[in-house]
């Protein structure tokens, strides 16, 4: 089986990973760090941090549960609603708040070096570049109208690559549309020293391996993502699977990042995940913050994909809420939506009138009585 890949729209990043604006943004003008140790360094951590089989091995079996982090988001005041109006169109509304005993570095070129042995540790005894992954299962009513199966906040201190970009601290909300279970069987062979699953042509040789490649439409397009939307053939990741944005929607350096950015997650073909990238300096302070966007998909197969999203964060409460709109993938919502109405003659509602009233008469009679 071949990768299934849009030749033109997907591509390597690693080149924006190793300019000097990545190294000057993320550790300062003095550092010495080539760029070629910053990337090969965050991929080692990924590999320390997800437990990953040798370099160049491939996954036998699946991962253990535990690598995808903690199956818990009460730490985050976490909340999740939804509504459905007439037209079976959804609202959802995730809820949470920064949760302020998370580690942020004070001081970036020490802490998020992870060159440095051994790396100085946060309160929660992890390496300030270590990064924090809670995850939990939503509500039957919220996977049945969305197709969503769990949420992940997922925090990085030291952000990720691309470093010159998002090399902020920032939360991944990841919205997975497959199980937790699922997630640890998305395996694949990976190259020397890299987490990332191995995007060389014959590379990939388990099931789980070969189903790494996007479906395209017919204009080489991503299908299921917005137009104009990379996916970085470098960027699929194993138990969590591709990144896929809008270049244009990237913030001019890391230091200006505030606004979030959308991401989508390929894998097999189709979406796995997608996600609001969001900036800390969103999160926090004491002005209120909006964000929204519309989402339109180029060669879109997936119904309950949202529409439309925002983020909003709220200085009275300190909760920053990310509201989704879609169409219900609850096929009886649809299908009672799209049945005839019966439209009642006015003789039979005459006489179900005159039958209700001769009723209410003689209870009204026989009570008197």
């Amino acid at each position: 089986m071949m990768l299934n890949v849009c030749r033109r729209r997907i591509i390597s990043r690693s080149h924006s990973w190793s300019s000097h604006s990545v190294q000057k943004a993320f550790f300062g003008k003095n550092t010495t760090m080539t760029y070629f140790r910053i990337t090969t360094a965050f991929l080692l951590l990924l590999s320390n941090l997800a437990a990953l089989p040798a370099t160049g091995e491939e996954w036998e079996t699946c991962a253990a549960i535990k690598e995808l982090g903690t199956p818990s988001l009460d730490r985050f005041d976490y909340t999740v609603s939804i509504g459905v109006d007439v037209d079976c169109e959804y609202t959802l509304k995730i809820s949470f708040k920064h949760d302020e005993t998370l580690p942020i570095p004070s001081n970036r070129t020490a802490q998020c070096d992870p060159t440095i042995a051994p790396p100085e540790l946060a309160l929660d005894n992890l390496p300030y570049f270590g990064f924090r992954w809670f995850y939990e299962k939503v509500p039957d009513d919220v996977a049945k109208v969305t197709g969503i199966d769990h949420i992940s906040i997922d925090w990085n201190p030291c952000g990720h690559p691309p470093l010159d970009k998002f090399g902020a601290p920032h939360y991944d909300l990841h919205i997975y549309r497959e199980t937790p279970e699922f997630r640890t069987c998305m395996t694949c062979t990976k190259p020397p020293g890299a987490p990332i699953c191995d995007p060389t042509p014959g590379s990939q040789t388990t099931d789980s391996g070969l189903v790494i490649g996007v479906q395209c439409s017919a204009t080489d397009q991503p299908s299921n993502m917005p137009a104009d939307f990379v996916v970085g053939m470098d960027a699929m990741v194993p138990l969590m699977g591709g990144h896929a944005w809008n270049p244009s929607h990237e913030p001019l350096s890391s230091l200006e990042w505030d606004t979030p950015v959308w991401v989508m997650g390929p894998y097999d073909g189709g979406i796995v995940d997608y996600e609001p990238m969001i900036p800390l300096a969103f999160v926090i302070g004491d002005t209120n913050h909006e964000h929204s966007e519309s989402l339109v998909y180029e060669g879109q197969t997936i119904d309950d994909l949202p529409s439309s999203y925002s983020v909003n964060y709220d200085t009275t409460t300190s909760m920053t809420t990310v509201v989704l709109v879609g169409s219900s993938a609850d096929k009886k919502c649809k299908a009672n939506n799209n049945a005839p109405k019966k439209k009642k003659c006015k003789e039979s509602k005459n006489k179900k009138d005159k039958s209700s009233k001769n009723k209410i008469g003689k209870s009204s009679k026989n009570k008197i009585d």
